[in-house]
């Protein structure tokens, strides 16, 4: 489904060669695209991002709401990482640039027509960097919302140290202790004190030991 005639009967023609593929419909904007998804029920929908009526994002949404063994391949002039992940969000199961050429498209077709996902590899990239800023900020956010006395109890759990143990180690009763780990617990949307030692690790707020500790 693409707003551009041209496009779609080149592309009408290059599928229309290949003897495992059949095109069954066409369509200029989303709405008359999603009517043609339900009336036909193909096996992969190529959609552009942007498409006058109902834009490929909403389009892919729609298609996928009403049947989900659907398969959508965005096929698009648009490399932002914001538009891949609203298609990924949205049920695509692959995003590919018109340039990749007609190797790479009939790969892609077949490709997730036998369920797999993929990207193209301009847009790889990019996308692996938003989505890594992002964990990034995450992180950072989640880490913001403890105290430092908070920081400092909760590098003692994932040590393993008991209550008494952070007590003793901070100069705290062990209720304020105790106290702590129910604040961290609560703010990192934890319920268990097992998960603080996993939470800690994945987000690099371990400490190594200091020299001449025995580790393990």
């Amino acid at each position: 489904m693409d707003d551009h005639a041209i496009l779609r009967k080149g592309l009408k023609m290059v599928l229309g060669l290949e003897p495992d593929l059949q095109v069954v419909g066409e369509a200029g904007n989303g709405r008359d695209g999603v009517r043609l998804a339900a009336q036909f029920q193909p096996d992969v929908v190529l959609l552009d991002v942007l498409m006058p009526g109902l834009d490929g994002i909403d389009a892919c949404r729609q298609i996928k709401s009403a049947r989900p063994e659907t398969r959508v391949l965005m096929l698009t002039s648009h490399s932002a990482a914001q538009a891949v992940e609203a298609a990924v969000l949205a049920g695509a199961s692959g995003y590919l640039l018109k340039n990749g050429g007609r190797a790479g498209l009939l790969r892609g077709i077949r490709a997730v027509a036998q369920g797999n996902s993929l990207l193209s590899p301009s847009v790889a990239a990019e996308v692996l960097a938003r989505f890594t800023t992002l964990a990034r900020k995450e992180r950072e956010r989640e880490n913001d919302l403890l105290s430092g006395r908070e920081k400092e109890v909760l590098a003692l759990v994932a040590r393993g140290l008991t209550n008494r143990e952070i007590a003793a180690e901070l100069v705290l009763s062990e209720n304020a202790a105790r106290n702590h780990l129910s604040h961290i617990l609560d703010k990192l949307g934890l319920s268990r004190r097992s998960q603080v030692a996993a939470y800690a690790a994945q987000r690099g707020l371990l400490e190594p030991p200091q020299s001449g500790q025995k580790s393990g």
